[in-house]
């Protein structure tokens, strides 16, 4: 029993403090961004306490995916990528409809958006593909099959739709096929091809609204009521927030900010930011450098291809969300609706995020107990 005990010490002990700490600051800049922008609702109906709950649940999660071993979760992507397909489809028939998208399953209590749980299975099974071809993906079929896991889940999500979910699967696609044994010249090709395919997309595929979208965002004033008003509203917000931010003061004391819509989802940075101020954003970016290191750090001491590749998958989200979400309140980048990581309200995706967090620490914690293939 003491051996035992002993060596479940030693194990987490290799777990990352760093990583938690910094993850546990960017989920309290969350929670202070998220009480200011629902107008300070403590209430158990309010967002802030929701949001307190979920992130409570997800840490719990966290705690039991890094205790588990995640080499076992090779066993288990199949299972877990069909019935991440399966909610998916399911909800394009019986899911709620919020703003004329279908994204989410009402569970009276709660509501919850499979999509978010559909990309750690996504993470899963390519890791497992990828780890067990091994050399093999250097052939054209696997490397094609690879890009078939990423598809079909991106496919259902833009009919429900959503757009900027559907991108971050490709993403995820493109941040561990990096890695892998595969040939240059086949990534060669999916960027030479990228470019009719874009074109195919646009004129064949994107609904109307989302061809505007991606229009709008280059003179949003012109387009005040066709899509331009909430980026509008974010250049107001950030613009006049100066070094310090109003620091939880009502912002419609100094900007239009009562009039900035999703300002607990899709623009919390530009919230955060009316807040905190430039010395405020400057301290989200070095938070999430230092997470994104953290998330690397996993794939180079990870001791098999399986490890390193989910950790791939976990940088490729949590940069690619960060990136995507504030270059669109910035006004960089057009508006696609993807939330940004730890800050903007959500209980499926902190959840989520906790949890592929628990096995980037079971990573760390079990990289010195290899008892079986390492693939």
């Amino acid at each position: 029993m003491a051996m035992i005990e002993s060596s479940q010490r030693s194990t987490w002990r290799n777990a990352d403090p760093a990583m938690l700490v910094t993850t546990l600051l960017l989920i309290g800049f969350g929670l202070l961004t998220i009480y200011s922008a629902d107008d300070r609702d403590l209430s158990f109906h309010g967002a802030i306490f929701k949001q307190a709950l979920f992130t409570l649940i997800g840490l719990g999660v966290m705690v039991a995916f890094a205790a588990f071993d995640y080499r076992y979760l090779r066993m288990l992507s199949v299972p877990f990528y069909a019935a991440g397909l399966l909610l998916l489809a399911l909800v394009l028939k019986v899911g709620e409809i919020i703003y004329g998208a279908q994204r989410w399953f009402d569970l009276k209590i709660t509501s919850f958006q499979p999509s978010e749980a559909a990309k750690l299975a996504t993470i899963i099974a390519l890791a497992t593909f990828i780890a067990f071809r091994g050399p093999h993906m250097k052939g054209p079929l696997s490397f094609a099959a690879t890009l078939a896991l990423a598809i079909v889940p991106a496919v259902l999500i833009y009919k429900e739709p959503d757009l900027g979910t559907a991108l971050i699967f490709l993403a995820i696609w493109a941040g561990m096929i990096i890695i892998a044994r595969t040939r240059l010249i086949y990534l060669l090709g999916c960027a030479l091809a990228s470019v009719p395919i874009a074109w195919f997309a646009w004129n064949f595929l994107l609904h109307a609204y989302q061809r505007d979208r991606l229009l709008v965002f280059r003179h949003p004033e012109d387009h005040y009521e066709a899509g331009g008003y909430n980026i509008v509203q974010a250049k107001i917000t950030i613009g006049q927030a100066g070094l310090f931010g109003h620091r939880f003061a009502d912002l419609a004391q100094f900007t239009d900010t009562q009039k900035l819509a999703v300002s607990t989802s899709d623009y919390a940075f530009a919230h955060a930011m009316g807040n905190f101020g430039f010395l405020g954003a400057m301290a989200l970016f070095t938070l999430y450098l230092l997470l994104i290191w953290r998330y690397l750090r996993v794939a180079q001491l990870a001791r098999d291809d399986f490890g390193q590749l989910l950790a791939m998958g976990a940088v490729s989200v949590l940069f690619f969300q960060s990136f995507i979400n504030i270059g669109m309140n910035v006004n960089l980048l057009p508006p696609v609706g993807i939330p940004l990581p730890f800050i903007s309200a959500g209980g499926t995706p902190i959840v989520t995020l906790l949890a592929t967090q628990g096995i980037l620490q079971s990573i760390l914690m079990h990289r010195h107990k290899l008892t079986f293939g390492t693939g």
